[in-house]
């Protein structure tokens, strides 16, 4: 049995690893279903499209929670601010440049990519949040038991 005054704490990271492991199956699996069910229903075209919006949306949201758990570090709220603030900013400008490449590409269907996208960011929001519900991080320090012990 664990001993209950014995406090494990997480490493600063870990939260984003956590909710990077509990939601990539679950949304790369949705957005394949999406994959399928849009090249049944608008054919063809619809799969280099819908497979193109399942890999970056897929890529944006992994790529944003790997780097989060690799960077952040520290349990400041100040470093936390700026790193997750610097990996989005990057981010944006990375689908940015995804959107000028692909903007005029009429091999790509746009409806196709767009509902894909959309399956796929809804689903990992929603896996996100349950493995962070399920997780369990210690948000603050048990008391000690023996009034002698405390600092």
């Amino acid at each position: 049995m664990t001993d209950p005054h014995e406090n494990a704490v997480a490493p600063a990271g870990a939260p984003f690893a956590v909710m990077l492991r509990g939601a990539l199956l679950p949304s790369t699996v949705a957005g394949v279903v999406a994959v399928v069910v849009l090249t049944v229903v608008r054919g063809g075209d619809a799969f280099v499209g819908s497979l193109l919006g399942l890999a970056v949306s897929v890529g944006f949201y992994a790529s944003g929670m790997f780097l989060l758990s690799r960077l952040v570090r520290s349990a400041s709220p100040h470093a936390f601010f700026a790193v997750a603030m610097a990996v989005y900013f990057g981010q944006v400008l990375l689908l940015l440049v995804f959107f000028i490449v692909f903007r005029d590409a009429s091999w790509v269907d746009g409806t196709a990519l767009a509902v894909t996208a959309l399956v796929v960011t809804i689903a990992w929001q929603a896996f996100a949040w349950r493995a962070m519900r399920t997780a369990r991080f210690p948000v603050y320090d048990e008391p000690a038991a023996d009034p002698e012990e405390r600092p």
